[in-house]
């Protein structure tokens, strides 16, 4: 009975393979430290403590969106703002961008810097 049972179940996993265009594979192994160096790569801006400083003259819009209290749109009018009025010569000048106050700027000013 219970070969019954694992032949219909391989039966199964090979007709859903064939469905599905993809053969079955096994992963690969990786070690903790593959995955630690892979997670801080792909989440290095969004994990608290370990946010690297953003310079705010070349990040683009993904990158700005990490910073605290910038969404989409916030991240668009720093960059068309740097477009039309040039570079910011230091960080406060962020503040010329519409939609960013004092509040704003105090909560991102530990990770942006400008070069």
């Amino acid at each position: 009975m219970l070969s019954l049972v694992v032949f219909i179940f391989i039966l199964g996993l090979v007709f859903f393979s064939a469905r599905v265009g993809n053969p079955l594979q096994m992963g690969s192994a990786i070690t903790v430290d593959a995955l630690e160096m892979r997670w801080s790569q792909e989440y290095k801006l969004f994990l608290p403590g370990t946010i690297e400083k953003i310079n705010i003259n070349t990040a683009d819009q993904e990158t700005l969106e990490a910073l605290p209290g910038v969404g989409e749109k916030l991240a668009k009018k720093i960059i068309v703002y740097r477009e039309e009025n040039g570079l910011f010569q230091a960080v406060d000048e962020i503040v010329k961008v519409s939609g960013i106050g004092l509040k704003k700027l105090n909560q991102m000013k530990e990770f942006i810097i400008v070069e």
